[in-house]
């Protein structure tokens, strides 16, 4: 039974990784595509960039 629940709640996380990824893939798309076709930068590290340095074009303050 508890094996069973811990196999459901792991799949659950796995359904919600997923589409936090497709998220974050869709953001960066949008916001900044220029810096996904930079080799070894994925979504993750181009909306991690984003954040820390802020949209391409702002002043960043």
């Amino acid at each position: 039974m508890t094996l069973c629940l811990l196999a459901q709640r792991i799949g659950q996380l796995t359904d919600q990784i997923q589409d936090l990824e497709s998220r974050l893939a869709l953001l960066a798309e949008r916001h900044a595509p220029q810096l996904l076709t930079v080799v070894g930068i994925g979504p993750d590290t181009a909306v991690t960039l984003l954040i820390t340095m802020g949209q391409p074009g702002t002043t960043g303050q």
